[in-house]
């Protein structure tokens, strides 16, 4: 059945909307193979609704017993005020856009130590920035991921448990499951 519909630009500069049914939100955060829940996450919602990203934290959470958190606009438009929820509001799973993976790490990589997995995507990863995260997160905590919206937020999964020194690009990775 029909949960939303997302739109999208694509590559076309022209919006049209994408049928999002309840399957493909279950596949993204049910039975997958990038990611584990626990009823202990606390997820946090960093996009906008209309974003396909938001289907990760929304029910991310909510599929998985999990607590979501939600932030405000202005909150997340900040680096700063994101980095200070990231911290207090202890948030153990994340999805956020590479432009704000970027700004966070500019600003202060540590924000991320109480998170468990960090999810990140969504145009060409800065290796440098990935590199600066990695060195404050360790393996098996930090994920590139990339999908169209047509594929329901991601399609592919890279976790970043190494990246090697002349590295000048993060791979896409390899099919989620479902």
């Amino acid at each position: 059945a029909l949960a939303c519909i997302m739109y999208t630009s694509g590559s076309t500069g022209e919006p049209k909307g994408t049928l999002t049914m309840h399957y493909n939100i279950t596949r993204v955060v049910k039975k997958i193979n990038y990611i584990h829940f626990s009823t202990k996450d606390r997820i946090l919602q960093v996009t906008s609704f209309s974003f396909d990203g938001s289907t990760f934290g929304i029910y991310g959470a909510l599929l998985n017993g999990g607590t979501l958190v939600l932030s405000t606009q202005d909150q997340t438009v900040n680096a700063r005020e994101l980095s200070n929820i990231l911290r207090t509001q202890q948030i153990t799973k994340c999805f956020v856009t590479t432009a704000l993976f970027n700004a966070l790490v500019d600003i202060d990589p540590s924000c991320f130590a109480t998170i468990e997995t960090l999810l990140f995507g969504g145009e060409k990863a800065s290796v440098s920035h990935v590199r600066k995260a990695f060195a404050c997160l360790g393996p098996g905590r930090l994920i590139h991921v990339y999908g169209p919206t047509e594929s329901t937020v991601f399609a592919t999964y890279y976790p970043i448990d190494h990246l090697d020194d002349n590295a000048n690009s993060v791979p896409i990775g390899k099919p989620i499951s479902n």
